[in-house]
């Protein structure tokens, strides 16, 4: 992907990289102020610049054909009103420091579209490296994550952070306010299986929506079991907050709410399962996660309901939707000696990678 970028853009001067995620376990905590517990892609979206006299910011894309390319004015990027489109991502990060001088900018990437894997934030990621390369990586992950708000989703910063300061072959345990990580070593056994379901998460619209009244409810649960006033369900004080949870008088909320404390306390425990190497305990919690998150938090498909399910059947250990849900890529952990077995049984492409290192920006010379 970086030599077709390059080569659409070939008096590029600069050019950053940066990869997509799959969330092993901790979905929908980050905004709740829970941790989380992604790994890295060996798959990335990359981006070139080069320097233009012209005052204009020109954003196209390697596949001119899917993702029609845009102009902008150098006095119109910081107020640009988001469009709903791909380069909204792009600017994204752009904004937070507009260039001085007119750019152009070509994007490519691998990380598979609308599959819940984070290709957008990449693309923000990507491009807040090329517009403030000084910053140190903790503050760029902090404003990767408020930048992102531009495009209307009122997410948390998991997305970013894993794609700033992943550790190549590791999961990356990340807790929020303040943001700190640890690595976690994986097994030499497990391997992390990704199945499309052909259902796609898309960012935009009704299931953006969907997403940001996740968050509000959240908010309201977390109000009435006795947060500070805009605090989060993390800021619940006492203990047994799930079952308290299970007590508020709005079924939705305690719905909602049960969820993300138990999802939370999923990851503490998953974080155990990879220290001793017991892949079949963390399959165990994948597959409560799913059932959490289709029956509490309501964010499954039934497509991909049936993708997890015969991922089980045909021997991972776990399987579970991954990322905002309604649709996208289950997540799965298997032995690598079931690995061959799994992918004859299974009637989907199956991914396994190589779990990557962080987001790179590199001067070219010229």
């Amino acid at each position: 992907m970086a030599r077709a970028v390059l080569e659409a853009l070939p008096d590029a001067h600069w050019m950053a990289r940066a990869p997509g995620r799959v969330n092993l376990i901790g979905e929908h905590t980050d905004y709740n102020g829970f941790p989380v517990l992604p790994l890295a892609l060996d798959r990335a979206a990359w981006i070139a610049a080069a320097p233009r006299t012209e005052p204009i910011v020109r954003i196209r894309s390697v596949d001119a054909a899917r993702w029609p390319e845009e102009e902008i004015a150098l006095r119109d990027l910081a107020s640009r009103v988001r469009r709903g489109s791909w380069v909204d991502y792009v600017v994204a990060g752009l904004r937070t420091a507009p260039p001085a001088h007119g750019l152009e900018l070509v994007v490519g990437s691998d990380v598979p579209v609308a599959a819940g894997l984070s290709s957008s934030a990449a693309l923000v990621v990507a491009a807040l490296l090329l517009a403030q390369p000084a910053r140190s990586r903790v503050e760029l992950a902090e404003l990767a994550a408020r930048a992102e708000q531009y495009v209307g989703t009122h997410s948390g910063g998991m997305d970013q952070a894993i794609s700033l300061l992943a550790r190549a072959g590791h999961a990356l345990r990340i807790d929020f306010r303040p943001l700190r990580t640890r690595a976690v070593a994986l097994p030499p056994d497990l391997v992390v299986l990704v199945a499309p379901s052909g259902v796609l998460a898309e960012k935009g619209g009704a299931a953006q929506a969907a997403y940001n009244q996740r968050v509000a409810e959240c908010a309201r649960a977390a109000g009435s079991l006795g947060a500070p006033v805009g605090g989060l369900l993390a800021d619940v004080p006492g203990e047994r907050r799930a079952e308290r949870a299970a007590s508020l008088g709005e079924a939705l909320l305690a719905r909602r709410a049960r969820f993300v404390f138990e999802e939370a306390r999923r990851v503490d425990e998953a974080e155990r399962c990879l220290a001793r190497g017991d892949i079949e305990g963390l399959g165990a919690l994948l597959d409560a996660s799913h059932a959490g998150l289709r029956d509490l938090y309501e964010v499954s498909h039934p497509v991909v309901d049936a993708l997890v399910a015969e991922l089980r059947t045909c021997g991972a250990r776990g399987a579970r939707i991954v990322g905002a849900g309604f649709g996208g890529c289950a997540v799965a952990v298997a032995r690598r000696s079931d690995v061959d077995a799994i992918r004859a049984r299974c009637s989907r492409e199956l991914w396994t990678f190589v779990p990557g290192g962080p987001a790179e920006r590199f001067a070219l010379e010229r």
